[in-house]
């Protein structure tokens, strides 16, 4: 088992939210997500994979080493949550984008009116937008 190098670096998982007929999971948000992270810090893995009991699976998809748990039910707001936790404290980050794909129509439509400006190839809604 790997053990944090300091009490003060978090663990952290993702959990994908979406709808019942979203046909990928995890979502390429989420494995956008996995991958920045990952690239920050690996989470600890307290407990390996081989010492688990019951369904690997349940513990959710493993993307650059960070769990991603896909919810998929009816209704459901697409949503994606990272939870990061520390002994006897946890931050949970939501964004809850709605019931439809307006808030992605809308980065959509920003990248195309930017089309002019780009050199080379852009990859990500960040960087095409003004902070």
């Amino acid at each position: 088992m790997r053990k944090s190098t300091s009490k003060y670096i978090p663990n952290f998982e993702i959990i994908d939210y979406s709808h019942e007929d979203k046909v990928d999971a995890p979502s390429g948000t989420a494995r956008e997500l996995a991958y920045r992270l990952s690239k920050v810090q690996k989470p600890n893995k307290f407990v390996t994979e081989e010492e688990l009991i019951g369904e690997k699976s349940s513990r959710g998809a493993n993307i650059n080493d960070v769990q991603i748990h896909s919810i998929r039910l009816p209704e459901h707001v697409i949503s994606i949550e990272s939870i990061f936790g520390l002994k006897d404290e946890k931050l949970s980050l939501r964004h809850d984008s709605g019931a439809s794909a307006v808030p992605y129509v809308k980065g959509g439509l920003l990248a195309i009116e930017k089309v002019g400006t780009f050199k080379g190839l852009p990859r990500r809604l960040d960087s095409v937008m003004d902070f």
